[in-house]
């Protein structure tokens, strides 16, 4: 099965660039970067895992899953949701940027999702993309 090492390590040779090169752009020690490609469950920092987005210019849905991300949770690395009515503040918070009201379920989803960290946001974003995926309409 084709997991995130070896989608990084296929990145990595077709820019043709050594673990070293990679690990000096992302913040982290080489072997680091070999321990990420050769062991299933080594994943790096959300962090380095979004320099690793930036550099290669592929999405982290892409990165952990193999898959494109759906057009509902956009890879939001330059600040921007052009489809939602939310944005993301330069502080990681999430403002309201739209003139429709919203409902207390949402306001309760994002102050939930305020308090949390990156990974756990990463998490919150993926299940309610998963569900949302699940629904028939």
């Amino acid at each position: 099965m084709d997991g995130f090492g070896e989608r990084l390590r296929r990145l990595r040779k077709a820019r043709d660039i050594t673990q070293s090169d990679l690990a000096e752009y992302i913040g982290v020690v080489p072997s680091a970067v070999g321990k990420y490609e050769r062991l299933a469950d080594s994943y790096p920092s959300v962090e380095a895992l979004i320099k690793i987005s930036e550099y290669f210019d592929v999405s982290i849905d892409y990165l952990l899953k193999g898959t494109m991300p759906s057009g509902n949770v956009e890879n939001n690395l330059n600040g921007l949701m052009t489809n939602s009515p939310f944005i993301q503040a330069n502080n990681g918070g999430v403002v309201f940027n739209g003139d429709g009201s919203i409902s207390p379920e949402a306001m309760e989803l994002l102050r939930i999702y305020e308090k949390l960290g990156g990974r756990d946001r990463l998490k919150l974003l993926n299940f309610a993309v998963d569900l949302e995926g699940g629904q028939t309409t």
